[in-house]
């Protein structure tokens, strides 16, 4: 299975084997060049094509025309949440589910592809007669165009899959995944995904407009560049001279991000955040877990893991990148586990 996280500034491929043990076959990060995707919207399809076909190209992907792709819709376009429904059978939810999640989305609900399923035994009070549901929906404008790409390339297809979706089937291992209040919180280029596990399930998500590069604008021209070029292992002396700079603005992200937790804290007494995971490229900064641990007291803050559900215990297989490298590739990596795990 290949995954395919794409975003304003990157495509990140990843290939995992079939075969147990799960295997590395292929990875890479490719440079998408300025207006080729905005807001998460293909602007230029030929041009989206090309560097698709180059990033494909570069990360060495074995048997690509014979292998199925999972491909990343980005969560400023597209909408996940638990919400409670009459108890009625799944003919009269597919019925009536556009209608509910009209009143949810920040965008006309003829606009979107929905998708839904049932939670059971998910472990939350649901009133009499109420049944909850995990809806998703994603902008038609984002997905469209992007089909068109993977079709002109000849890809197969398997599914277009929120980023959310992506990120937690990466990082919630078995033992995760009934906690309850995981607060995921993936830092990338352009911008920062909240997501509140509980119980078994996505319940809430937000995309907050502030990813590393508006983090950064403070920096000097240079040290920007440097920056962004290297999330993966940034230099010493690089890290040395722009955390006095950058600490404010991190500062004022958790801030943003503890604001996300107060408000499904603040739900009912069942929704409360006792967990932090913390992943994508923007992780590896320093100071980060200082600004956490100051606005999230007594809370448990750590790095996601996204080799949880590939490599086992058992496995004497050391991850084929260290977590700094791989907390970039989360949502490719999930995405790429899709045929796998069901989380």
């Amino acid at each position: 299975m290949i995954g395919v996280d794409i975003s304003d500034q990157t495509i990140k491929v990843v290939q995992l084997s079939d075969a147990k043990p799960r295997r590395l076959l292929a990875h890479c990060i490719h440079a998408v060049g300025s207006g080729v995707i905005v807001n998460g919207v293909v602007a230029n399809k030929e041009m989206m094509k090309a560097a698709l076909q180059e990033a494909l190209v570069s990360c060495r992907t074995k048997s690509i025309k014979k292998d199925t792709v999972v491909v990343s819709i980005p969560e400023t376009q597209s909408f996940l949440r638990v919400i409670e429904m009459p108890d009625m059978s799944d003919d009269e939810v597919d019925e009536s589910i556009r209608w509910e999640i009209a009143q949810h989305i920040p965008f006309g609900v003829e606009s979107v592809y929905i998708d839904w399923q049932a939670l059971v035994h998910s472990g939350h009070g649901v009133a009499k007669g109420k049944r909850e549901i995990q809806a998703g929906a994603a902008q038609k404008k984002v997905v469209d165009p992007l089909y068109d790409v993977m079709m002109e390339l000849g890809l197969d297809v398997a599914a277009f899959e929120l980023e959310s979706q992506a990120i937690v089937r990466a990082l919630i291992s078995p033992e995760l995944h009934r906690k309850q209040g995981v607060l995921i919180v993936d830092i990338g280029s352009t911008a920062t995904n909240v997501i509140v596990h509980d119980l078994g399930a996505s319940r809430f998500t937000a995309s907050l407009q502030q990813g590393v590069a508006r983090l950064a604008t403070k920096l000097a021209v240079q040290d920007q560049e440097k920056l962004m070029q290297n999330l993966h292992e940034i230099p010493a002396d690089l890290l040395e001279r722009i955390t006095p700079i950058m600490e404010p603005e991190l500062d004022k992200l958790v801030v943003d991000i503890r604001g996300v937790a107060d408000f499904y804290n603040s739900i009912d007494a069942e929704h409360r955040v006792r967990e932090v995971i913390l992943t994508g490229g923007g992780s590896n900064l320093l100071g980060l877990d200082e600004a956490f641990l100051q606005h999230f007291e007594n809370i448990h803050i750590q790095r996601g893991n996204p080799w949880v559900n590939i490599l086992s215990s058992k496995d004497s297989v050391h991850p084929p990148m260290n977590i700094q490298e791989s907390v970039r590739y989360a949502t490719a990596l999930g995405l790429a586990l899709r045929n796998v795990i069901a989380l």
